[in-house]
């Protein structure tokens, strides 16, 4: 189901920075390596400093951190009645055209990307895990949820009191985050989030394996709002890209 918000004059504009599990926490996970530096032939020698959610596997071959990411199926909520099935898919993502960013310098140079949809899974996680190809880095774009509306009356969501609510994006909390090919996210049930947005050189690609439940119901799989202004002109809700940032960290 698609809403469409007009943001009238209205101006929103936030500087990305780089994806880490602490400020991404109100939105999900981040998956990645804690401890690149531990190879795992050297566990035992690095047991006492690894997190507490890592343990030696496969004959000493590999380290193994247990439940990385919150993965949920509400379909039991869903107005279908669910249940709701895992669903993989792969995705292979061009890089976006990005245009410079006014006021932009040589000695700071910034991209610019305007954000046009924001969307939600209310009823799953959707978990996306970077695959190695051309480009190393993609742009992460979220928000919270504005309170209950009649705007929002006709799209489903769970209830729960760890859960966003029903309400529609709330852009003064959007925020931006740079992530690396070594880094998957996992966007929590009901996070309004932007579609995949891929940095790099035009031509490059970044493909990501994303898992999620689903139903088969279009309202209960994913909700998008389309955002428009009162001049008819494109919203100005933009994402500022340090360029140094659009390299891999």
């Amino acid at each position: 189901m698609v809403v469409t918000v007009n943001i009238g004059s209205r101006k929103v504009q936030v500087t990305a920075q780089p994806l880490s599990h602490e400020a991404f926490a109100p939105f999900g996970s981040v998956i990645a390596n804690p401890r690149s530096d531990v190879h795992p032939s050297a566990f035992a020698a690095h047991a006492a400093s690894l997190p507490p959610n890592a343990f030696s596997a496969n004959q000493g071959s590999a380290i193994q951190y247990r439940n990385v990411s919150r993965v949920r199926n509400l379909y039991s909520q869903a107005p279908s009645g669910g249940p709701g099935e895992a669903v993989f898919s792969m995705f292979v993502c061009a890089a976006r055209e990005l245009a410079p960013a006014p006021g932009s310098t040589e000695g700071t140079p910034e991209d610019l990307f305007s954000v046009k949809v924001l969307e939600r899974h209310p009823f799953t996680t959707q978990t996306f895990a970077p695959v190695s190809s051309s480009a190393e880095t993609y742009l992460v774009v979220v928000a919270p949820s504005l309170a209950p509306s009649e705007a929002d009356k006709d799209l489903p969501v769970p209830q729960g009191a760890d859960l966003p609510g029903r309400g529609l994006p709330d852009l003064s909390g959007l925020v931006a985050f740079v992530a690396t090919n070594a880094q998957a996210v996992t966007y929590g049930a009901g996070t309004w989030h932007a579609p995949m947005v891929v940095l790099g050189d035009e031509g490059t690609t970044l493909d990501f394996v994303v898992s999620q439940s689903m139903s088969g119901v279009p309202v209960e799989d994913c909700q998008l709002v389309e955002f428009e202004s009162d001049s008819g002109s494109e919203p100005q809700i933009d994402v500022r890209i340090p360029k140094g940032r659009r390299e891999k960290l």
